[in-house]
């Protein structure tokens, strides 16, 4: 006859034989997503991503996917599935989904090679430079590479010495150009201001997405402070269009508040006809790591025109 200890014991080993492999599948993958609500009043709808008038928005919202997989020691097989989701609007309701990025690849000591739909290298520059990313201030509001393209292959390089370089490439067929495109980044620092306090990118695209272009990019934090400056110089593949870009973001830290400006011009013409100017100021208050509140305003000024847009919003990421 068993005893109550021995029941225990056997409980015990049920349970381990059970949830023990379950726990090592969950460390292969992880779900995440954003989920974020908008109300916005645009002014004429020149603005990207805006309508004139009131909307209710969802900003880019999406969920994912990702994760890797062992295959051999120091050889591991990385994946991500990235969807925008847009059921939030009513106008949406047919077509809910959009395409993110959504590739698969293999890591190890020589690297990452990623195959499929990813940010350029030349977009992924940017860092933690675009204050107002994925709203009306974003800076895809004026300046030109910020380009998300399919049948891509990435190679990242291991980092050395505080120091990522990158590239991307897309043959002829998938490069939306006459020729094949490429885009490389080397970043020295750490782009996500997290470990090291500053980051210095120097970017250069050729045909991608009918685009050549260079750019610098450099933050960094200074006490409470967050200061990023941008410099472009952008042409079409045919030379028609062409000029200069400059961009300046800011933001102070005050407890759960973070005040915030952002500064952008733009001669090339390849977003909007004639030098474009943007800025965009808001507050933003944090409640932790994955939620905020934030209340913002955008100014596009035109050679003719002027837009302007104010918006007030929550953001969660899971």
């Amino acid at each position: 006859m068993m005893t109550t200890s021995k029941i225990a014991k056997v409980h015990w080993l049920i349970a381990s034989t059970l949830i023990m492999p379950m726990v090592g599948l969950a460390q292969e993958y992880q779900f995440y997503g954003k989920a974020e609500i908008q109300i916005a009043h645009t002014d004429k709808g020149l603005l990207r991503y805006t309508e004139m008038g009131t909307q209710i928005d969802a900003p880019f919202s999406r969920i994912g996917v990702k994760g890797k997989h062992q295959l051999k020691p120091q050889l591991n097989l990385v994946y991500k599935y990235e969807v925008q989701v847009k059921g939030f609007e009513q106008d949406d309701t047919n077509n809910p989904f959009a395409a993110r990025n959504t590739y698969l690849g293999v890591q190890s000591y020589l690297g990452t090679l990623l195959v499929g739909r990813n940010d350029t290298r030349f977009k992924y520059s940017e860092g933690k430079f675009d204050l107002f990313n994925e709203t009306q201030g974003d800076i895809a509001q004026v300046i030109a590479g910020q380009d998300r393209i399919g049948d891509t292959i990435t190679y990242v390089v291991p980092k050395w010495y505080n120091t990522e370089i990158s590239m991307t490439y897309a043959p002829k067929d998938d490069a939306n150009s006459q020729q094949s495109g490429y885009a490389i980044t080397a970043i020295y620092g750490d782009r996500s201001l997290q470990t090291l306090p500053y980051s210095v990118a120097v970017s250069h695209v050729d045909g991608l997405n009918n685009l050549v272009a260079s750019r610098a990019i450099g933050m960094m934090k200074v006490q409470k402070w967050q200061i990023g400056l941008l410099w472009q110089e952008a042409k079409n593949v045919a030379e028609t269009k062409s000029g200069h870009a400059f961009g300046m973001s800011a933001q102070f830290q005050h407890d759960a508040w973070r005040p915030k400006l952002q500064w952008l011009r733009d001669t090339s013409e390849l977003r909007h006809q004639g030098t474009t100017t943007n800025y965009s100021v808001g507050l933003d208050y944090v409640f932790d790591k994955s939620a905020n509140a934030y209340i913002m305003l955008s100014r596009l000024s035109l050679e003719n025109s002027s837009d302007v847009s104010t918006a007030v919003g929550l953001k969660y990421l899971f």
